[in-house]
């Protein structure tokens, strides 16, 4: 029962966050662009001194600057959490479960970057899906390795 809970609570892990990625990039282009520039500001107004005290010109100058970085690296992070979600809820099933998990995150970025040729201003980016499943690829080799560890760990101790 208690394996049953645990496969009930991962799996709906990975379909919450498979919504949210969904979600974020049904957002027109516009939309997105503010959303990821009033991220950057706030990221900004913590690390960087003085951030606050720069005129509006200057503060959207350095936003705009390091918008294509953080866009991508906000790509690969969201991936990379999508392959461990889907590898410990595919763990769970299979042994053999990262080759499976990578496909999975990877066929969610193609269908993820089709989606965006259907919203206004974005567009489906070959780039993208590439970064998305390297995202992904980290994360099940994450995973494996935690799970080849526990393993080595338990064999151990026995």
């Amino acid at each position: 029962m208690k394996k049953i809970i645990i496969c009930i609570i991962l799996w709906a892990l990975v379909i919450g966050w498979m919504g949210f990625i969904f979600s974020m990039s049904a957002e027109p282009a516009a939309e997105s662009t503010e959303t990821s520039g009033n991220t950057l500001r706030a990221i900004f107004n913590i690390i960087y001194p003085g951030f606050k005290n720069f005129d509006e010109a200057k503060q959207q100058h350095i936003i705009e600057q390091n918008q294509y970085f953080i866009r991508k690296t906000a790509h690969f992070s969201v991936y990379t959490l999508l392959g461990i979600l889907i590898s410990l809820a595919m763990a769970q099933h299979i042994k053999k479960f990262s080759l499976i998990s990578y496909g999975i995150g990877t066929l969610y970025a193609i269908s993820d970057e089709i989606h965006q040729l259907y919203v206004p201003g974005r567009s489906g980016q070959i780039s993208d899906v590439i970064l998305d499943s390297a995202g992904v690829a980290l994360g099940c080799i994450i995973i494996f390795i935690l799970y080849k560890l526990i393993i080595k760990k338990r064999a151990n101790s026995i």
